[in-house]
């Protein structure tokens, strides 16, 4: 321990430090142990400064650290009337209100327990410690004798205001687990607040033993699920006391606590820490300076234990400069390398229409994607001398443990995995790709239009739209209109209906081509085609962003019908996804055509399909070497369009080809993925022709 320093009177007034052996040893490895001999002398006192007090009783809510019988730590909460926190004098902390429901320690307060309080004010971020001995417990309140007590700086603390006090409470029984189920992975995905307990019992601690509870902040998602019972974080500058990682340095015992601030429902885990202090992993978060990789012993959920509501929330400045988990570090593999996935589940959606529910096969975190993204697939059929390759729509919002497929039954590849697909298969896929996503950032009110099958990308961008807590714009309304042949063929019906019961920004609208003598008057869709009049009949006067996704010639006809009705062409966004392709116009009404032929030889390159025996002249006009190929009645194989399968690779046998956005899929030697490619060179002369083994 080193030498002891004189403190001003304001600030530790003992000799001895207020650190512990293992908080010394963290700020010795952080390189702070002498700077800290001196600052945190001056910021830690062993009683209550008059803000500090004026401030707890201003609360509605005190989040409390302590240890079970077991000696497990719990971060959890007491809430109540601001002023239910009240200081008799400096050195005393009144903490009445009442323990929640689930409360992990609620049974085991008692006279001579340690405990660690903080304050916090999310509003102002503001926050304030207090650790201490409980001295009494009468009435449900606990009296703490207070040994240490200071202030936190306001980082990474999300700004939001408690609007409702003691709505609805549950009184439910806690679900106890030793695994994170998939509603605990949703909310932990999302989560951009967490606050973890951790303690020191042992009698050699001298000042330093007690309990602490901390506040631990970041984007959503900075809490990485990597499996049922792992969990990786950051930990970013702070204080530089080192509480919290001295603790656990001295104990790897922790308890983590996560509050859905929409619901009130309360996850609290027991764990054990693992500091990651150097090494690559660090770089696979910008700005965290240490890992901390929690393991998980024990769940506990309590529903709506919470009697407060809040409002939205406005992400702590410090957070701009801290990034994300890279996707590199998340999974080592390259977008085109195949990845073993395992189907955990699978449900039928409507007839022949089937979800197929995909983990990672070694347990792993999957790669983040963007609602409206497609995954490719490989298929290893029996009989076949080639596996079959295909990508399908992700049809769920981003959760972190697992993917949905939502397949329809049509052509080799669907039939197999409806026949053959079930709870422990196998399949290999590659990350997700494609750039039909949505614009967060127009403010705009959506409007998402599918027919068939094409339901699936707007299922996942509606779900990822409906549970974003984030600082993004939401839109004001989001309309949902789906067209089916029949009422019974709309997939996803029980779930939009509930979604547009549960929030009141959402219509759906649900459309059969063809009357069902049998369901004349179902509540749930009415008679007629999705087309540009039923559109207007139920969207009222507005600003509006388009996503389109169906078969070709509906998403030609809806394109075309809302640039007739001069919505601009870039609030149009569609899936081009198959063999679909939509042409876009430069303006809603007909234009006369320019003085320069689209077919002008300086501009120009002459495509040659040799086996087919055509050959023409390709302009800029015409989009990719496969729109051009299917243009003039050449047929070649492909899938996502986008140049992320692979499947449309043709060998040039002569001639250069570029790429205006490079592909995700390999490209085999002295081949092209057409889907993406265009001539190199343009004008006169052999050296501009590209010659196609198609």
């Amino acid at each position: 321990m080193s030498a002891a320093v004189a403190a001003p009177p304001s600030g530790w007034r003992a000799v001895e430090s207020p650190f512990h052996a293992s908080e010394l040893a963290a700020q010795e490895r952080a390189g702070v142990r002498e700077r800290m001999n001196v600052d945190a002398r001056r910021g830690i006192r062993d009683y209550m400064p008059e803000q500090h007090r004026l401030f707890f009783a201003e609360q509605p809510f005190m989040v409390l650290g302590g240890v079970d019988e077991k000696g497990q730590p719990w971060a959890t909460l007491r809430v109540g009337a601001p002023g239910f926190i009240s200081t008799p004098d400096e050195r005393t902390l009144r903490i009445g209100g009442r323990s929640l429901a689930g409360d992990p320690l609620a049974s085991t307060w008692q006279v001579g327990s340690i405990s660690g309080g903080l304050g916090i004010q999310p509003a102002t971020r503001r926050r304030n410690r207090v650790n201490g001995i409980i001295t009494a417990i009468d009435d449900q309140a606990i009296t703490v004798a207070v040994s240490q007590s200071f202030g936190n700086c306001a980082k990474y603390i999300q700004s939001r205001t408690p609007i409702e006090f003691n709505v609805e409470e549950s009184q439910e029984s806690p679900v106890v687990s030793s695994r994170l189920n998939d509603d605990d992975h949703a909310l932990l995905a999302r989560a951009d607040t967490f606050f973890v307990a951790s303690a020191n019992t042992s009698s050699d601690a001298g000042m330093g033993r007690g309990a602490d509870v901390s506040h631990r902040g970041g984007k959503p998602g900075f809490i990485r699920i990597d499996d049922d019972r792992t969990l990786t974080t950051p930990d970013f500058s702070g204080n530089l006391f080192f509480n919290t990682i001295g603790n656990l340095m001295h104990d790897p015992r922790a308890g983590l606590l996560v509050i859905d601030f929409d619901s009130g429902d309360l996850l609290y885990l027991a764990v054990d820490a693992e500091i990651i202090w150097e090494g690559q992993e660090l770089e696979s978060f910008d700005g965290a300076e240490r890992l901390i990789r929690w393991h998980v012993r024990e769940v506990r959920r309590t529903r709506r234990a919470l009697p407060l509501r809040w409002s939205g929330v406005q992400y702590a400045p410090q957070l701009v400069k801290t990034g994300s988990w890279k996707t590199a570090e998340a999974t080592p593999l390259a977008a085109n390398t195949w990845r073993t996935l395992k189907v955990s589940d699978v449900r039928d959606e409507a007839p022949g229409v089937r979800s197929f529910y995909l983990q990672a096969a070694d347990g792993s975190t999957l790669p983040a994607f963007e609602p409206g993204q497609f995954l490719p697939v490989r298929l290893h059929v029996p009989g076949l001398a080639a596996p079959l390759i295909r990508t399908y729509t992700l049809s769920d919002a981003p959760n972190g443990r697992h993917y949905r497929i939502t397949v329809k039954r049509e052509g080799a590849a669907s039939t197999w995995l409806h026949e053959n697909v079930e709870a422990g298969t196998e399949i290999e896929a590659k990350l997700p790709g494609g750039a039909f996503v949505l614009d967060r950032t127009s403010g705009r009110a959506i409007v998402l239009v599918s027919a068939g099958i094409g339901i699936t990308p707007m299922v996942a961008m509606l779900n990822s739209l409906l549970a974003d807590k984030s600082e993004l714009t939401q839109p004001e309304r989001i309309h949902f209109i789906h067209g089916a042949r029949r009422s019974n063929d709309h997939p996803f019906v029980d779930p939009l209906r509930n979604a547009e019961q549960t929030h009141s920004r959402l219509s759906v609208h649900l459309r059969d081509s063809q009357a069902d003598p049998g369901h004349d008057t179902h509540p749930r869709s009415s008679v007629g085609r999705v087309d540009i009049a039923y559109l207007k009949s139920v969207l009222p006067f507005g600003d509006y962003d388009f996503y389109l996704c169906g078969p070709g010639s509906f998403m030609q006809d809806m394109y075309s019908g809302l640039r007739s009705l001069n919505i601009a062409d870039d609030r149009i966004r569609f899936e081009a996804f198959g063999p679909a392709s939509v042409k876009r116009t430069e303006s809603a009404s007909n234009t006369v055509a320019t003085p320069v032929s689209p077919r002008d030889p300086e501009r120009s390159s002459k495509v040659v399909f040799m086996r087919t025996h055509r050959d023409a002249q390709w302009s800029p006009e015409d989009g990719s070497l496969l729109d051009f190929a299917e243009a003039n009645g050449v047929v070649v194989a492909s899938n996502c369009r986008s140049g992320v399968c692979g499947t449309c690779a043709t060998r040039v046998l002569s001639g250069e080809v570029t790429y205006p956005v490079p592909c995700e899929a390999e490209v085999p030697p002295g081949h092209a993925l057409i889907c993406s490619a265009i001539p190199a060179k343009l004008g006169l002369g052999e050296e501009s022709a590209v010659v196609l083994d198609v």
